[in-house]
């Protein structure tokens, strides 16, 4: 199957809406993922591999944040790469990391750089403001001198 940035591109704008969006249908994952999908984030303890697995965190993280919304803020796409910036916003009404629930809104800056095959995302590289999501709902205080908000 061959498939265009412009397609690549469409997968990823549809990953945002249904599965990083709290209305969203986590069933379309079967539809953008590779069977031997790998997820790489520094955050998450190991890598997240399939469709399966990829579901469970993307559950475990909107029964974290309500009313989460990932808007795309910039995308390029070149062979097989698409790369996202993005900002996700939510309010943290559920159980994350041992830190109960603030009923904090929260912003979340980040990229990611998604590598395709056959039409599916195979490979996902996320790099986003851990740090600054952590301080937002408290579960860690920001360095001396930092600009973050305390």
């Amino acid at each position: 199957m061959s498939t265009t940035t412009t397609d690549n591109e469409a997968v990823v704008r549809r990953d945002a809406e249904a599965v990083w969006n709290s209305d969203g249908d986590l069933d379309a994952i079967d539809d953008l993922v590779a069977d031997d999908f790998v997820y790489h984030n520094p955050m998450v303890s190991r890598e997240v591999r399939g469709a399966d697995e990829y579901r469970a965190m993307a559950e475990r993280l909107r029964s974290a944040f309500s009313n989460l919304d990932m808007e795309i803020d910039e995308l390029v796409a070149e062979g097989d790469a698409v790369a996202t910036r993005y900002t996700t916003r939510g309010t943290h009404t559920g159980e994350i990391v041992g830190v109960e629930p603030t009923n904090k809104d929260i912003e979340v800056t980040g990229i990611l750089i998604d590598h395709f095959e056959d039409g599916k995302i195979k490979e996902r590289r996320v790099n986003d403001d851990a740090l600054g999501l952590f301080t937002q709902i408290g579960a860690v205080d920001p360095p001396e001198g930092s600009m973050l908000p305390r």
